[in-house]
């Protein structure tokens, strides 16, 4: 009789027919997995990551599409080859988005994990200006509520909902943010107030199984003033006009001179043509010089630069050129600074 059959170990635990079904298991369980992926029973759905910008078509297996009930008919669980699919990822399957909810787990033949259906595209202006939208699943915190609030004098309209979103750096920033939630195609109406970030709850405590977030909305009033209703984005700032280049008039403001020994500070200032003090953002400090500053000490504070001189009179005389360069390190203006000596 072979050892192997009563030499037990965790790879080689017997059966009535050899002994080696572990290996036999290991061999093949991806295939049978892949088989089945290539029936009937399985789909080709568009796999996309937290803010869509990544795609690629898989073959999975929907599970849950005949729901017995009205919340369960928007919940489906999906069957994938394993280390395909972590939370917060979306899948666009029968021409809706469902976002991947729930911690990914696998048996070591197809990895699980839960989705729900993503009713709405969230839009909001995040701190650079830049509209960011991520599609949400919402459900209603306030069925049983009658819709007001308030007393004899003011009376508000009250709804809450709860709201399901991918984690991302975006999305991270959103609690306390107002939106629109409203289906009107124009001119919207419904304007809600994103609380009580649950960022714990759905937290799945690493990148491989990733991690979604959970909103509050609370009901809020539209401010025609600041809620722009095209762009369906409250709380609008419309960002500054970026002037061409050639259109800006830059200036280093400050001696040409500086002393040895001693610390001297440089401003810039960006005015239109027409004078007007303007924003711009797109800049850097720089020097040019054609002997060694590495004993200078330069700090550069935003829209001013520090440079302090070492107590050596071997540089009286010597010259360096202050420069403002865009980010294409394109020379917007510069000034000559001579060092001369000190008291």
């Amino acid at each position: 009789m072979a050892k192997e059959w009563y030499l037990l170990s965790s790879s080689t635990k017997p059966n009535s027919i050899g002994g080696y079904e572990n290996e036999a298991f290991e061999d093949y369980k991806d295939d049978a997995f892949n088989e089945a992926l290539e029936t009937d029973i399985a789909t080709t759905v568009i796999l996309y990551n937290h803010d869509l910008s990544e795609s690629q078509k898989i073959r999975c297996i929907i599970q849950g599409n005949t729901g017995d009930t009205q919340l369960k008919s928007m919940e489906r669980i999906g069957l994938f080859a394993p280390k395909t699919v972590k939370a917060g990822m979306y899948i666009f399957f029968e021409d809706r988005y469902w976002l991947i909810d729930g911690y990914p787990g696998t048996q070591g033949i197809y990895e699980k994990a839960t989705m729900c259906l993503c009713q709405y595209n969230l839009k909001w202006q995040n701190s650079n200006g830049n509209i960011i939208e991520r599609w949400c699943n919402i459900q209603s915190a306030s069925k049983y509520d009658v819709g007001e609030t308030g007393n004899n004098v003011l009376f508000l309209t009250s709804n809450n909902y709860t709201i399901k979103i991918t984690y991302d750096e975006e999305t991270l920033e959103l609690e306390e943010k107002r939106v629109f939630i409203d289906k009107r195609k124009t001119n919207p109406k419904k304007v809600f107030k994103l609380t009580r970030n649950d960022d714990v709850l759905y937290d799945y405590g690493d990148d491989a199984h990733g991690s979604i977030l959970s909103f509050i909305a609370d009901k809020d009033e539209l401010n025609s003033k600041t809620d722009n209703q095209e762009l369906r984005i409250c709380d609008y700032i419309s960002p500054t006009p970026i002037l061409p280049t050639e259109e800006i008039v830059v200036s280093v403001l400050g001696s040409n001179t500086i002393r040895i020994g001693k610390s001297k500070v440089w401003s810039v200032s960006f005015k239109d043509k027409e004078g007007n003090i303007i924003d711009f953002d797109n800049w850097i400090w720089n020097i040019k010089s054609d002997f060694d500053i590495s004993d200078f000490i330069i700090d550069k504070l935003q829209e001013t630069i520090k440079i302090t001189l070492p107590d050596e009179e071997s540089v009286i005389d010597e010259s360096f050129i202050l420069q403002i360069l865009n980010n294409d390190n394109e020379i917007l203006a510069e000034q000559e600074i001579t060092i001369v000596e000190g008291w």
